[in-house]
């Protein structure tokens, strides 16, 4: 079996260039079909690694990838519950968006180049899921870096497709040096990279106390660019510049999961090293700005971003509260909904060619399908049982309460009740009222487009009723705690905020251009809607601090360094100059003397080394 786990990896990884290079010569959209073919075949694999896992086998496979004198580089897989079933999801999840791609893409001049994109970024993905050590994981975030980029700024004709992908890679690539700094320092000091053999020194106590906590700072510091919490959120908000299919990918399969599963992987250590709370903090702060972005937001991709973010806090909450079946659950949760939310979206910002919600209006009439599909997501990510939002998001809001810390119980708590107010907002927003003109040149999307959408909606009902099993193969004696009391709450609260959403996007019956009126209530939002203006914060300090710096630097280093290097080559030559010219004299019996006596000191210095 190992050797399918390793195909299911580097058949997409390698096999996306042949993919390109096959469409380019031939037929362009055959690259969908080798795509298709190539990501479904490693679906199929991941599955069955998963249903093997969950019969009780472990894949385990290593062996030397190079070697510097007595340094082994190690490359290996290692399946466990854990990593199955995050490893089946992002397979799964990538077979289904290159599916819907086919549609949504339809209009593309260059499929082939797409597609090769998309099947490479599944597996990096996948390779990250399944290595053994951490340097191999890293290749393998690098690599999803790479995919992303590309991908983010796909439409690299658009000056703000190609701003949003440099952004995405300078952020997520200043934070993957942290991530590389932890790792170094851990292999220095504990002198393996093994994943289990670092969780088990952990254990054991082996590792110095004060190593360990710089270590695993280090690593969140790169899982803090990559699964993009604050105060390196703001390229997730851009990175909607991609096509939609994109945006499935990087919020609910693939990229910003990586964080959250490298602190899942690792999450022994993480324990031993006492920084959970710092985990748990930064998981509650980007809770809390993205849920009130997403209830401000007008744009539709952008409102389901910032859902994005809110969703890979609670992770964050979930892993810093002490449970790692709680932070991962919620992870495979939130990727069903999330995609069905963003393909959802795909379909009317296709067919309406609108970006902006609140330019469009009436859509169930017209794409009927798409409102029931998106209405479930919103349902799941809202948290209403039976769906798997339900568990994954009560559980979270329990493991915060049991932190101790109030605050950050307050935050987490405000991110879930409000869930259902944004996520209500959207949609009646979209589908309710009569059709405008903008919906009335919609239709249905695709049977090529809904059959995925399908296929999601279904697993948002499958992982809710079989929480119990996947909680188990994550954690093996994990279990969902039930405080009522809290429940009450939470749902007496998210009563509220759904009855508001309501009256306001549904009935008309309150209208908030008059509270925008008040200055108060207009600050308020433009802060909400720029995510409390960390993008404008970062921009003025990396123009005024680091690009100043670097531009003072670099004048220092011209006029000190090369500088004083050139006019000290003329300066040596001017000086030499002085000292040799008195030796031209003109007289042929002075030039001779000095050829000899050079000849006979050459000679000398010659028989001394000899």
């Amino acid at each position: 079996m190992e050797w399918l786990i390793y195909l299911s990896v580097f058949l997409p990884v390698f096999g996306a260039p042949l993919i390109w290079l096959v469409s380019h010569y031939t037929d362009r959209w055959i690259s969908w079909y080798l795509s298709l073919a190539v990501t479904g075949l490693s679906a199929v694999i991941a599955l069955t690694t998963l249903v093997g896992v969950a019969t009780g086998h472990h894949y385990e496979h290593s062996f030397v990838w190079f070697q510097f004198g007595d340094i082994k580089v190690p490359f290996g897989i290692y399946v466990d519950g854990l990593s199955a079933v995050v490893y089946a999801m992002a397979a799964l999840l990538g077979f289904l968006i290159v599916m819907y791609s086919r549609g949504y893409m339809e209009h593309d001049e260059s499929p082939h180049r797409f597609f090769m994109k998309v099947t490479f970024f599944i597996g990096s993905m996948l390779g990250l899921t399944v290595s053994n050590n951490l340097l191999t994981m890293f290749i393998f975030w690098e690599f999803m870096g790479l995919a992303s980029y590309l991908l983010i700024s796909y439409w690299y004709y658009k000056n703000s497709a190609a701003d949003a992908g440099l952004k995405a890679f300078l952020m997520t690539k200043f934070a993957d040096g942290f991530f590389l700094a932890g790792i170094v320092l851990l292999w220095w000091y504990a002198g393996t990279l093994n994943v289990n053999e670092i969780n088990h020194l952990a254990e054991t106590h082996t590792i110095p106390a004060l190593v360990a906590a710089a270590a695993a700072l280090l690593m969140f510091g790169g899982a803090v660019g990559k699964s993009a919490q604050f105060p390196l959120f703001p390229w997730l908000l851009d990175a909607m510049e991609g096509p939609t299919p994109v945006s499935a990918l990087i919020h609910a399969a693939t990229m910003v999961n990586a964080g959250v599963f490298l602190v899942g992987r690792l999450f022994d250590f993480y324990l031993y090293s006492k920084v959970l709370y710092v985990i748990l903090a930064i998981g509650a702060v980007t809770a809390l700005i993205a849920v009130l972005g997403a209830m401000v937001h007008r744009e539709i991709k952008k409102i389901i971003a910032f859902s994005t973010m809110e969703n890979l806090g609670l992770m964050f909450v979930g892993l810093g509260a002490g449970s790692l079946a709680a932070g991962i659950f919620h992870l495979v949760s939130h990727a069903t909904f999330k995609a069905l939310m963003f393909l959802s979206a795909g379909n009317v910002i296709h067919f309406t060619h609108e970006k902006d919600a609140f330019k469009i209006r009436g859509l169930i009439k017209v794409m009927p399908y798409t409102a029931i599909l998106f209405l479930i997501a919103v349902l799941s990510l809202a948290g209403i049982p039976p769906l798997s939002g339900f568990f994954s998001k009560e559980w979270i809001v329990h493991e915060a309460k049991e932190a101790g810390d109030p605050i950050a119980f307050a935050f987490v708590l405000t991110a879930a009740v409000l869930t259902i107010y944004y996520g209500f907002r959207l949609w009646f927003q979209l589908f309710t009222g009569e059709p405008n003109e903008v919906a009335k040149k919609a239709r249905e999307a695709y049977p090529v487009m809904l059959i995925p959408l399908f296929v999601l909606a279904a697993l948002t009902f499958l992982v809710g009723i079989f929480h119990q099993p996947i909680i188990h193969l994550i954690e093996e004696h994990a279990h969902i705690p039930h405080d009522w009391a809290l429940t009450v709450l939470v749902f007496s609260l998210m009563a509220v905020a759904f009855i508001l959403s309501w009256l306001i996007y549904y009935k008309r019956a309150i209208d908030t251009t008059v509270l925008l009126k008040d200055p108060i209530m207009a600050m308020l939002n433009k802060t909400f809607y720029n995510a409390f203006f960390i993008d404008h914060l970062i921009r003025w300090l990396s123009k005024n601090f680091i690009v100043e710096f670097l531009a003072w630097l670099a004048h220092w280093i011209d006029r000190n360094v090369y500088d004083y290097i050139v006019n000290g080559v003329a300066r040596t030559a001017l000086w030499t100059w002085e000292k040799v010219r008195v030796i031209q004299t003109g007289n042929l019996i002075h030039y001779l003397t000095i050829f000899v006596s050079g000849a006979l000191i050459l000679y000398y210095l010659y028989l001394v080394i000899l």
